[in-house]
């Protein structure tokens, strides 16, 4: 019997041993992408306190982000995404104290190559509230530069429901 699986166990190991090496690279990839939500929502987060600096080194110098929540309004450049952010997104109004998080259902990431799509909804919790103070989306194109992620566009908008 084990003369049989013998040939077999040398073709499975034959074709484990040519998988395409950039299979180990796409995980590591994927785990550095989800990274940008993780320092989006560390961000914008209160805890332990809204950093727009943090998250204004997720993007590239030509990003462009869309806002679908305020009529496909369009900020192209790195200082224009930064007037969004600091002007519009209410994650970081003064007043607003918040806390984002990401459910590992609602997030997915597509790698190919240096570039990648990074899909997440977002779950503003209200720390003064115990609330949700809002359920809102981004839709991420991304590209590798001096091998680091940079979200190149953004489209950014509110989720109807839960």
């Amino acid at each position: 019997m084990y003369r049989h699986i013998a040939p077999f166990l040398t073709l499975l190991l034959l074709a484990v041993s040519s998988l395409p090496a950039f299979a180990k690279d796409d995980a590591a990839d994927i785990l550095a992408i989800r990274n940008v939500e993780v320092q989006f929502h560390q961000a914008g987060s209160v805890l332990p306190q809204k950093n727009i600096d943090l998250m204004m080194a997720l993007y590239a110098d030509d990003a462009v982000l869309i806002d679908t929540a305020h009529g496909n309004a369009t900020y192209k450049g790195k200082a224009e995404v930064r007037r969004y952010w600091e002007t519009v997104a209410a994650p970081f109004r003064p007043e607003n104290h918040w806390i984002g998080y990401t459910p590992a259902m609602r997030i997915r990431t597509e790698v190919n190559g240096d570039h990648a799509t990074l899909y997440f909804e977002c779950l503003w919790m209200d720390a003064d509230k115990n609330a949700i103070g809002a359920h809102s989306f981004s839709d991420m194109t991304l590209v590798r530069t001096s091998g680091k992620w940079l979200v190149s566009a953004i489209k950014v908008g509110k989720v109807a429901q839960l």
